[in-house]
């Protein structure tokens, strides 16, 4: 099955964001002292475009079949 661009994009996108959540988060809050809270307005950004990416990904895929 080929993919298209946007899928390779939305592809490409999550494992960017897996890697920046569960390599360089953890690393960056390590340096914060404890007794500052952890204030993530990245997520207000990341999420909506990755939920846009996987939707038109997921829809490009259903309408092929």
């Amino acid at each position: 099955m080929k993919l298209t661009k946007i899928q390779w994009v939305t592809l490409v996108a999550l494992l960017a964001y897996l890697v920046y959540e569960f390599i360089l988060i953890p690393k960056w809050e390590a340096t914060l002292p404890e007794s500052d809270p952890v204030i993530r307005a990245d997520i207000f950004l990341i999420y909506p475009v990755l939920l846009i990416l996987v939707l038109i990904s997921a829809i490009q895929f259903f309408r092929k079949k």
